[in-house]
């Protein structure tokens, strides 16, 4: 070798000069050496290869932890969707459960009364049981935005 520069000091620098870590005057002496030194020219190929490696294995596991949080996202999107749906059906719901208990435990069951009465009051029976579906699904809404960002 007819480089003044030890092999054991090149070896300490490849990781920086692969990096390009290293200053000008370092790296032309690097250089240099490697050009001139087989070994050192192996040793710096091998330290390459493996960091090139290292750095493939650090994307494949940020593209894991991606794809991780996406299915963690795509499955709360759908748990609040269904919950706004189930939300809504039971808001939708509740008013036709209050009168149908209010005729059949406590009066009884249905009579033409009722019958009559139900004939005037469905029009406002839908609204009232679409507004009421509309606020529960609301209210669910909020509270599930609020624990989400807790």
């Amino acid at each position: 070798m007819k480089n003044n520069v030890p092999c054991a000091l090149i070896r300490d620098l490849v990781p920086l000069y692969a990096e390009d870590l290293v200053s000008d005057e370092t790296r032309k002496e690097l250089e240099t050496h490697i050009q001139e030194c087989e070994e050192c020219k192996a040793y710096y190929d091998r330290a390459t290869k493996e960091m090139e490696c290292e750095k493939m294995e650090e994307v494949k596991q940020k593209t894991v932890e991606i794809d991780y949080m996406k299915r963690i996202h795509a499955y709360q999107k759908r748990n609040a969707l269904l919950g706004g749906i189930v939300s809504f059906l039971l808001g939708v719901f509740l008013p036709v459960g209050l009168l149908g208990l209010s005729v059949f435990v406590m009066q009884g069951g249905p009579s033409a009364y009722h019958f009559a009465r139900l004939e005037l009051m469905w029009p406002m029976m839908l609204v009232q049981m679409l507004v009421s579906g509309i606020v529960v699904c609301v209210v669910y809404c909020i509270i599930n935005r609020v624990i989400r960002k807790k």
